[in-house]
């Protein structure tokens, strides 16, 4: 006698995650690159395998029932568990089948991300690997909605129990000024003259800001951006300054036309980038990952910051497995 028990497939478990996370057939379809009815499909075959009802749907409601709320941890569980066996494969030369998406940092697109891309791709054949680049907290949010699986971001310093972080860079803050400003300016001198923020929501703008209430330095409020170049090109069009990080400046295409770097004049801080996972879901991947990661950045980023930033010496580095190097 046949078995007609309806099939449990992986993919449904995945699209179930999907769609508790964005709590919306619609929104998952469209993190997932599926239609709607594909959804919710999968969902209903995924509950006649189970024979339970784990959410309720409607054009008004979304809601996890009694039984989709105690799936749900075995469920992430198992897509971890099953990415961590991959990556263990992966490891051990096995070559599996595997697609990773990760979401990296603007600032490392113009010298590292492509480097680093092929040598991911030639030592892991069989992996296809996805990047977008958008701000750290993005990423951040990628990681929590499982829309990536690495994420290169700013270390948020607070501790996440499913996180693993892999730091791999102190990258310190710097002045960047209009190159009608006299290199020779203090701050007070700066005061007089338009300063120019990042926008709130990002992570360097709040550390940006952190730091000059805390030296009782508080510029008049103007122009807010959420992007480097866009931040630059106001800087030099007002003949004013900004904070920035050498990364920033570094990675901006065509920075040096429109200001000029400078030494920071007030005390010195850094901030720490890193490769975050999600607790053992990708094995010893995601700091083999960070370490080609580090060794591309030290090979391509810090010859150029010893050029054209002389005047930071060593503040810009790599600090992978090296904890001591990690303090501002």
């Amino acid at each position: 006698m046949e078995n007609s028990e309806p099939p449990f497939t992986f993919r449904a478990v995945q699209i179930f995650v999907s769609a508790v996370d964005a709590q919306s057939v619609t929104k998952a379809a469209g993190r997932l690159g599926i239609s709607a009815s594909t959804v919710s499909q999968q969902l209903a075959a995924l509950e006649a395998a189970l024979g339970a009802r784990l959410i309720e749907r409607s054009a008004r409601r979304f809601r996890l029932t009694g039984a989709g709320d105690l799936f749900l941890a075995r469920a992430k569980r198992l897509l971890d568990d099953v990415g961590a066996a991959k990556a263990e494969l992966a490891l051990a030369e096995q070559a599996p089948q595997m697609a990773l998406n990760i979401a990296s940092v603007e600032e490392l697109d113009a010298s590292v991300t492509a480097p680093w891309l092929r040598r991911l791709t030639e030592r892991f054949p069989n992996t296809s690997f996805t990047l977008t680049s958008g701000a750290s907290h993005e990423n951040h949010d990628a990681l929590a909605s499982r829309a990536a699986d690495l994420i290169v971001a700013v270390d948020t310093v607070a501790a996440v129990h499913w996180v693993e972080q892999h730091l791999f860079l102190r990258d310190p803050f710097i002045l960047v000024a209009a190159h009608a400003v006299d290199p020779a300016s203090k701050l007070a001198d700066l005061a007089a003259r338009p300063f120019i923020r990042y926008a709130p929501e990002l992570l360097i703008g709040r550390r940006i800001e952190a730091q000059l209430r805390r030296t009782g330095t508080i510029p008049a409020r103007g122009f807010e951006f959420t992007t480097n170049r866009a931040l630059f090109a106001m800087t030099a069009e007002l003949d004013g300054w900004a904070l920035t990080t050498a990364l920033a400046f570094l990675g901006t295409p065509g920075a040096e036309k429109l200001v000029r770097p400078h030494p920071l004049p007030l005390p010195r801080f850094a901030r720490q980038l890193g490769l975050h996972a999600r607790k053992g879901a990708l094995g010893g991947l995601p700091r083999l990952l960070a370490s080609e990661l580090a060794d591309c950045i030290d090979r391509h980023v810090i010859p150029a910051a010893r050029d054209r930033l002389g005047f930071l010496d060593t503040e810009l580095r790599v600090i992978l497995d090296d904890p001591q190097n990690m303090n501002d």
